[in-house]
């Protein structure tokens, strides 16, 4: 194989890596959400308009990070592709 494939294959690699990573780190990360949604109250109907965007932004969170790691790895397999 050549070096062109053989840094296809890795850069496939580390991206099925970072994948499996960020679905293990689910967990950690929801339960850490909840953790800051209680501390800011954010079932509460009553609390200001900066903590209910804080609460939003929170929410926000696990999402943004599973599409920066897909984003990312892949991004990094496109470019060791095309390197050539």
């Amino acid at each position: 194989m050549n070096n062109q494939g053989q840094s296809m294959l890795f850069g496939l690699m580390l991206m099925i890596f970072l994948f499996f990573t960020a679905v293990i780190l689910i967990a950690p990360l929801k339960e850490g959400i909840n953790i800051g949604r209680e501390g800011l109250d954010c079932t509460n109907s009553s609390i200001t308009t900066g903590q209910k965007a804080t609460c939003v932004i929170v929410d926000g969170y696990l999402p943004y990070f599973i599409g920066t790691v897909l984003v990312g790895s892949s991004a990094y397999v496109f470019y060791r592709m095309n390197q050539g």
